[in-house]
């Protein structure tokens, strides 16, 4: 640099001019003093190389979730998007990921009125749409949802059940004014495989005994599954929402069920048969009763159809197979004992049980031990 008085060159560093002596000017910037932003504005941050720009959203005075935009050179371009990130939020053009819709779908009522089993199997779907997460909900388009659908594991069920829940994510963000009206109809629209059989098909007697070879042979517990509710009677739902500790081979009993009053919290008997399969199957269990959730449950129900050469039905149809072969053993087992079982209830039924009393768990035991299914 110049000395301010004799203009001769000195270093950058110097404080005195070593030709006069001249005390010299600094010419360091005054510091920067960082403001904070009022209550309620946003906040800004430094990720990396850039500034990202936040704003907190809420609904009746709740935390709903988070907006966020980054990639700003400066902080002073970060701090002057706030208020449109704040009109986003406030009646503007909004943009929500399919995450923070499906966050909202969560806190509705609606949500909140469906059956804990039945959230449970919206939530095991909505893990398959993973890929959309972070997807803007307004940008999904017909092909590549479809695509999504095909390509789940399993046949009809999974497939609904995902389609179900898209179908709540975008309702949900119309209702928001995020996607325009005819979004909902995008989501009808999606193809779903056709239904398979199940509450018309029961087990043939050569299915039944080819499910019991594989059970001697693998110890598959997607077998032992297969024999436990061609011989219970249980739902597969009920297989998930099983309390490990309501089962209880000693005594031959499985305390559980879910669905109908007369269904939930009912003594279903464990035949003679099926008890080591139980046994066997009851230290693996991490989901409910099931060793795995539900799309590997599907994905193994396939490859044992394949591996025994049975029939390719949902696994429903074992609880249909057990009605099936009860309904068979009439009158030697009566209808009211078969419902009480199966957890059915209907006037008639109901008007039976009254007259008989409680089904005692011997009874019931009598019932499915007549079973011949081997």
């Amino acid at each position: 640099m110049l000395c301010i008085k004799c203009k001769q060159e000195i270093p950058d560093i110097s404080v005195y001019c070593m030709f006069c002596g001249k005390k010299q000017v600094s010419t360091a910037a005054a510091p920067v003093k960082k403001t904070r932003n009022p209550n309620g504005t946003g906040t800004v941050f430094k990720r990396g190389r850039t500034w990202s720009a936040r704003v907190r959203v809420y609904r009746h005075g709740q935390f709903v979730m988070e907006r966020t935009k980054g990639g700003f050179a400066t902080r002073a371009d970060a701090i002057n998007y706030l208020p449109q990130l704040r009109t986003q939020e406030n009646g503007g053009t909004k943009s929500y990921t399919v995450s923070q819709v499906f966050n909202l779908v969560q806190q509705s009522r609606k949500w909140q009125e469906i059956s804990p089993d039945k959230r449970s199997h919206y939530l095991t779907a909505y893990k398959r749409l993973e890929p959309l997460y972070e997807r803007d909900v307004s940008s999904l388009h017909y092909s590549e949802l479809q695509n999504l659908l095909d390509g789940i594991e399993g046949a009809f069920y999974p497939k609904r059940d995902a389609k179900t829940i898209l179908q709540k994510i975008v309702d949900m963000a119309v209702l928001e004014k995020v996607c325009p009206p005819d979004s909902s109809n995008m989501i009808r629209c999606l193809e779903l495989p056709s239904k398979p059989p199940t509450a018309k098909d029961a087990r043939t007697p050569e299915e039944m005994h080819a499910i019991w070879q594989d059970w001697n042979t693998t110890h598959d517990p997607i077998t032992g599954y297969a024999l436990i509710m061609a011989y219970t009677g249980m739902r597969t739902g009920e297989l998930f929402a099983q309390d490990v500790s309501k089962v209880d081979p000693a005594r031959q009993v499985i305390v559980g069920g879910i669905k109908t009053d007369a269904g939930k919290n009912r003594e279903i008997p464990i035949a003679d048969c099926i008890v080591p399969v139980v046994q066997a199957v009851l230290p693996k269990a991490r989901y409910g009763l099931v060793a795995y959730d539900e799309n590997d449950y599907y994905t193994n129900w396939k490859l044992m159809c394949q591996r025994t050469g049975i029939r390719s039905l949902g696994s429903y149809c074992q609880r249909h197979t057990c009605y099936t072969r009860l309904h068979e053993l009439v009158p030697a087992v009566s209808d009211v004992v078969i419902n009480s079982i199966m957890g059915h209830s209907n006037a008639k039924t109901a008007k039976l049980a009254d007259s008989y009393g409680h089904i005692s768990l011997s009874t019931k035991l009598d019932a499915v031990n007549r079973l011949q299914m081997t």
